[in-house]
């Protein structure tokens, strides 16, 4: 039997994991029920960039709607874990300058396609808690 101890952690630390992370989870409505489709990304100067083809994640950013991106890590050996959730507008990154600029950020598109766009997530909220497991 395992007890589960955890402490909320502060927004400067869920940045800290958000940068040293590479692949998250962007969560939105599609046809009116919940989703998560995982990206990869890059933390830019506290925003959450990442690529996407036409569909989903992208018309999401044209409605300028509200999304959340999650992060996580779990190492079951050692019985530790952390999870961040950012949330906020998500807009499409239109002009050429911010395109060249987060085409430099180095982030590995899941399936390379011409019609990959980037995206931009500005958190208004951004929230973690990271966990330990001890025997009880």
């Amino acid at each position: 039997m395992y007890e589960c101890h955890s402490h909320t952690l502060e927004r400067a630390e869920c940045e800290e994991l958000l940068a040293g992370a590479r692949i998250g989870r962007v969560i939105l409505t599609e046809q009116a029920l919940p989703t998560a489709l995982p990206v990869a990304y890059a933390l830019d100067d506290g925003d959450i960039v990442f690529r996407s083809n036409d569909g989903t994640k992208i018309a999401a950013a044209l409605d300028g709607t509200v999304i959340a991106f999650q992060v996580d890590h779990i190492d079951e050996v050692r019985g530790t874990g952390w999870s961040v959730v950012a949330t906020g507008v998500a807009t499409p990154m239109t002009d050429p300058g911010d395109e060249r600029h987060a085409a430099d950020l180095g982030i590995q598109a899941w399936v390379e396609s011409s019609d990959a766009r980037f995206v931009r997530l500005s958190p208004t909220i951004v929230t973690g808690r990271r966990i330990t497991y001890q025997p009880a």
